[in-house]
């Protein structure tokens, strides 16, 4: 069943209609609804052949509630739905008349079809096609943006839709976000109102509204946000840097300025305080950006490519303690030239093109309006005879925004008049540190001390145990490190009330962490008390341990959610690894590096991996030998996902002897298949006596895992050689060995290998059946790489056979899923396939469209067997149906749509006509 992604755009619909049907379409101002199935592809899986009664239902619905609200069916596109609408109101009515009756259908428990919705007002030309135009674009686009059971609506349709367009229904701001092939942002909204589910995640846009709610409004700094966007305005100015110490308000100004920068351009919001490592920022960008590492190519570059054209604005905050990360900024920016960059730091980057903005404390008017709305953000209403102890409080304070922000939380405790006395007895003045720091900085530490002196011990000490966490932490890390549960809610309650730890939300969880200012604060205080050392070993260990439970679930049925887990504490992980190679704990990094080999893998986090790696090796001077080994083949197996073989090989042939020694026969057995997988390409006689020797051994130590293992890699040398017979026979016996084992992971492997090899050897009954045995079971255990790739091969398999709609589904299919596992490569090995289903369907242009987009994708990477077989068999009809400056000009204008605009119109369905 296709699968509508964020590829999906006007080409989907740009189709010709019924002639009866374009003329009762509505024209001029028309609201435009698109909808579409979420997890279609799991639904079919998980239903079967109930999947098409449980569709055709929701389509009866659809029906009823359109033709109900006097909607008209413009079309349908495999799960997906366009409706379109005289009144706006009517639109958003019947998108939640249609939720609340899907809500009410008995669905199947494993099989609930939940539909994401996407409306927008516009005039869309009406033509012998149906509707096109940027409008259809920017609903189709909306609509790709939500989750199931999602109504996401544009600022033109909730406009002309009222307040309240229905009993209790609303509208609520989403923020402006930039969507693919749209030239500005859109402010968009989320339909809520009784019977409509009300959480969901970030929607899938390009940007804009990624930054941070504000803890309150900015106060005093107008003239600075002017200032600092009229700069970012000018053409000449790519870097701005505003500069100021500790407190001074430097971030939430920043944060300003990207609010509203957003309105009309993608801003990213990079924080760095809790990275250490400069050579970590390209990769907490590409984090940031969703960015995955290219193999063989410098992760700077992908960022390059990923930035251009955006016209973003990329925020880095707190850069001061990573001066070097300056040249890699630079390199960015001259990447991608019409980017702009804002940055926070307590100095200047000194890079050429800088503007250094220095930013002032508060004007005293301004710092007494703050400190006011503070206090009545707490509760606290201040009287007209208080506003001269507040001035002087101020004053005090150097009028530093953190400092005022601290001191205003004590209000509800002291009044104004006690807070002056504890300055006027010595608060300003008793302060701790170099007396060479400059006297505001000064001011502020002490303000800092001065919250610290007000709380309990208990607190204190709490505080202390926050500040090990970098980057935050979650409430279950907190009360295992602070190692007790008693008070411990409530003092953390008093720590948020004191602006001393901030606490958010976020689907349901809570993250627990700190200014950077303070938490620096409380990490010298831990230095100077003695408590630090003991609080990182604390911290290191429960990180360690975190890995370690977390290699053996990255293999299971819970990968996706442990994996989102990881990279949400990976900044804690580079933490707790900093700690042991810098405490002699050499071989308790090693050990936790190497059980997160599937995460870097996974994540795109190989660099850092291997990087991480090699410090620890060369560490590494007295740490066990099997500890070694693991670590040399984690690294050359992260070396492998970059496509380094050498160096892969290389660590590889150390780790072999070091798995000898150890006595560990099995990883024996693996490493030397390993190698000679390495070794095929420029030596396929070593590679064959490699794996022959690896077999051999497996065989010896009557281990199936072995030896299924050895024999996977052994069929696939010999079927490089030409031997296909032998090859399916061993793919063969290792399925029958895992199936023994009961592994179901190394089951959906062995019955992939043994599909794809039949395949090749020309038993299509045989490929059909293990290539369908591996999808279901790959499908049941959520294994999305086996998923997409058993369904890309049956794909390919019903193109040779000549069944082309079910080719043409699977491999639209299977496209789909590779969009989302950002695996370019074999994108284009279904763009390619689906080609040929062009091809094979007589629409010639639309084959040399689609090839021409496989070729950007796939680079200067030589062609797969499966491509080549396709290409010899459709490239001669496309030659015979098309001049060849036709077929190059064609392929040119694939290559430049790529993905994004090919991919749109394959997912959806379509094809151009010929």
């Amino acid at each position: 069943m296709p699968r509508l992604t964020a590829t999906w755009l006007i080409h989907s619909w740009d189709m010709s209609v019924r002639d009866e049907t374009r003329k009762s379409l509505p024209s001029g101002t028309v609201t435009m609804l698109f909808a579409d199935v979420e997890g279609s592809t799991r639904l079919l899986h998980a239903l079967g052949t109930r999947y098409a009664p449980a569709r055709a239902r929701m389509r009866e619905i659809v029906r009823a509630v359109a033709t109900e609200r006097h909607g008209h069916e413009v079309d349908w596109a495999g799960d997906g739905v366009f409706l379109a609408f005289s009144r706006a109101r009517e639109a958003v009515v019947a998108a939640a008349e249609l939720q609340q009756a899907l809500a009410g259908e008995p669905w199947a428990p494993e099989g609930v079809l939940r539909l994401r919705m996407g409306i927008h007002t516009g005039e869309p030309e009406l033509g012998d096609e149906g509707y096109v135009g940027i409008d259809v674009v920017i609903a189709a686009r909306i609509c790709a943006a939500g989750h199931g059971d999602q109504i996401v609506v544009s600022r033109a349709t909730q406009h002309v839709s009222g307040d309240e367009p229905f009993p209790g229904g609303s509208f609520r701001p989403l923020g402006r976000h930039r969507l693919k092939d749209v030239p500005s942002a859109e402010q968009l909204f989320q339909l809520a109102g009784p019977g409509l589910p009300d959480a969901f995640p970030p929607l899938r846009t390009l940007g804009g509204a990624t930054l941070p709610a504000l803890h309150h409004r900015l106060v005093g700094r107008g003239s600075d946000l002017t200032a600092i966007r009229r700069l970012l305005a000018r053409p000449d100015v790519r870097l701005v840097t505003i500069t100021g110490p500790g407190g001074a308000g430097k971030s939430r100004l920043a944060l300003e300025v990207a609010g509203v920068e957003a309105i009309e351009n993608p801003v990213h919001l990079v924080g760095l305080a809790p990275i250490s490592d400069p050579e970590l920022v390209p990769a907490a960008i590409a984090r940031t950006l969703g960015v995955r590492e290219t193999p063989g190519r410098p992760l700077i570059a992908t960022l390059g490519d990923a930035l251009a054209g955006t016209g973003a604005l990329l925020l880095l905050d707190n850069l001061e303690h990573l001066p070097t990360a300056a040249t890699q900024l630079a390199q960015l920016l001259d990447l991608a030239p019409d980017v702009k960059a804002l940055t926070t730091s307590r100095v200047p980057l000194r890079l050429s093109g800088e503007h250094v903005f220095p930013l002032d404390p508060l004007p005293v008017d301004e710092a007494s309006e703050l400190f006011t709305e503070l206090a009545a953000a707490r509760g606290v209403l201040l009287h007209e005879d208080t506003l001269d102890s507040i001035r002087e409080i101020c004053r005090r304070l150097d009028c530093l925004p953190l400092a005022i922000e601290l001191v205003a939380a004590r209000l509800v405790i002291l009044p104004p008049a006690q807070i002056l006395k504890a300055l006027d007895e010595g608060l300003a003045l008793e302060m701790e540190g170099p007396i060479d720091l400059p006297e505001r900085q000064r001011t502020l530490r002490a303000t800092i001390d001065w919250s610290y002196g007000l709380l309990s011990d208990r607190q204190r000490e709490l505080h202390g145990v926050l500040a090990v966490f970098a980057g935050g932490c979650t409430m279950t890390d907190a009360r295992a490190i602070a190692g007790r549960s008693a008070q411990l809610l409530a003092d953390l309650e008093s720590l948020v009330a004191w602006s001393l730890l901030r606490s958010d939300v976020a689907d349901g969880d809570v993250r627990l962490s700190m200014l950077e200012t303070v938490r620096e604060h409380a990490v010298a205080r831990l230095e100077v008390e003695g408590g630090l050392e003991d609080l990182r070993r604390r911290h290191a260990e429960r990180f360690l341990g975190l890995a370690a439970t977390a290699e053996a679930e990255l293999a299971g049925p819970d990968q996706a959610s442990w994996l989102e887990r990881l990279e949400a504490e990976l900044d804690n992980i580079r933490a707790a690894f900093d700690w042991c190679l810098s405490s002699g704990r050499v071989e308790d990094a090693l050990r936790a590096m190497s059980a997160l080999g599937r995460f870097w893998r996974a994540h795109g986090h190989a660099s850092e991996a291997r990087r991480w790696l090699s410090l620890g090796l060369g560490l590494a001077n007295d740490v066990a030998p099997d500890v070694r080994a693991d670590a040399l083949w984690t690294a050359a197996r992260q070396a492998m996902a970059q496509s380094a073989t050498g160096e892969a090989k290389v660590l590889v042939e150390e780790a072999l002897p070091l798995f000898r020694a150890s006595g560990r026969g099995r990883d024996v057995v693996f490493a030397l298949s390993e190698l000679a997988y390495l070794t095929l390409e420029h030596d396929a006689g070593r590679a064959h006596a490699l794996s022959e020797e690896a077999l051999a051994l497996a065989r010896e130590l009557d281990d199936p895992r072995a030896i299924s293992g050895s024999l996977n890699i052994l069929a696939t040398i010999v079927s490089a050689g030409g031997d296909r017979e032998r090859a399916v026979a061993m793919h063969g016996e290792a399925l029958t060995l895992r199936r023994a084992l009961g592994d179901r992971l190394l089951i959906v492997d062995s019955a992939y290998n043994l599909g794809e090899a039949a395949f090749f050897q020309g038993d299509a009954a045989r490929a059909q059946s293990a290539l369908e045995e591996a999808l279901a079971l790959a499908d049941e255990l959520g294994e999305r790489l086996h998923t997409a790739a058993a369904t890309c091969l049956l794909g390919e398999l019903a193109l040779r056979e000549g069944d082309l709609p079910r080719a043409g589904e699977l491999l639209r299919e299977s496209l789909a899923m590779y969009v989302e596992l950002a695996d370019d490569r074999t994108c284009a090995e279904c763009m390619c396939a689906l080609g040929g289903v062009a091809a094979a369907e007589g629409a010639s242009e639309h084959a040399a469209r689609l090839w021409g987009a496989a070729d950007t994708l796939r680079g200067d990477a030589p062609l797969w067997e499966h491509e080549r077989e396709i290409v010899a068999r459709f490239g001669p009809s496309l030659a015979a149906a098309l001049a060849s400056a036709r077929i190059d000009e064609l392929r040119a204008e694939g290559a430049k749509l790529g993905v994004d605009l090919v991919g749109g119109e394959v997912l959806s369905g379509t094809t151009h006509g010929e």
